[in-house]
């Protein structure tokens, strides 16, 4: 009886460490990477503010991100974003599924339209998927791939659009995201909202990624500032070997509370 009570308690404490409850998040664990393109633009600087809180990504910079570095399903989370310059036009957003740097789900948000890295893209809002071969950016994407946003290019996949004359971002103003990663049902949910208006709330059904990291993401964009995210769920998806071990170790406590018994 007490080898299944030990048992029970550890699945059970396993169950309750593996949520990730509320925030504002602690964002100093967090990773930056920037996909740097022969002959491109300068690595993001992503400045930590309020308590660990926000960060800023202050330079024109190529595709670049800031992870969370935990590899996760089914989760809920929410956060604002600005862009504290009245300088550029390009994109903000975030990525999510993310297995690495060729392979992830990407929310990008154009503020006006431009033809750039001989591809096009529209102003407005864009959920995108990459699917590169070889698990390394460099190699499998372009920078077209990062910047279109009307067509599918290369590894590139549009999933959802949102595009118009008054879809793109205006400068200095604060804008709220809610992203539901709801793999279980096969599909995620992204709304997008300025105050109480809502200016998109679009479901994707897709199942590539049905786990990954999250993260900030900007292109040739400074001065953009994430701020205020919370986190709801959670489950962190553990490594091939640490799932190998745990589970020697769950069937160790089974095999020796037989012998006792028996």
């Amino acid at each position: 009886m007490i080898k299944s009570i030990r048992l029970i308690g550890i699945v059970s404490s396993l169950t309750l460490s593996a949520s990730v409850l509320a925030a504002p998040l602690d964002l100093s664990s967090w990773s930056a990477l920037t996909l740097n393109f022969p002959g491109g633009q300068p690595a993001g600087n992503w400045v930590l503010s309020g308590g660990n809180t926000a960060v800023t990504q202050t330079v024109n910079a190529d595709p670049s991100f800031y992870l969370n570095n935990i590899n996760q399903t089914q989760f809920s989370i929410d956060g604002s974003w600005r862009v504290k310059t009245s300088s550029d036009n390009d994109f903000m957003g975030f990525v999510f599924g993310y297995q690495n740097s060729s392979n992830f789900y990407l929310f990008d948000w154009k503020q006006s339209a431009q033809d750039f890295y001989g591809a096009d893209a529209s102003e407005g809002m864009t959920i995108k998927k990459m699917t590169g071969a070889t698990g390394n950016g460099l190699t499998d994407l372009s920078l077209g791939e990062f910047w279109e946003n009307e067509a599918d290019r290369g590894d590139m996949e549009i999933l959802a659009q949102n595009h118009s004359n008054t879809a793109g971002w205006a400068d200095n103003t604060l804008y709220d995201f809610h992203l539901d990663f709801n793999v279980n049902a096969g599909e995620f949910s992204i709304e997008v909202k300025h105050g109480a208006s809502t200016l998109w709330d679009v479901t994707v059904s897709d199942s590539t990624f049905t786990s990954g990291q999250f993260g900030f993401y900007n292109f040739s964009q400074s001065q953009v500032e994430y701020a205020g995210f919370e986190q709801i769920g959670g489950v962190p998806v553990p490594e091939p070997t640490t799932f190998f071990l745990l589970s020697l170790g769950l069937a160790g406590l089974g095999y020796s509370r037989f012998k006792q018994t028996a």
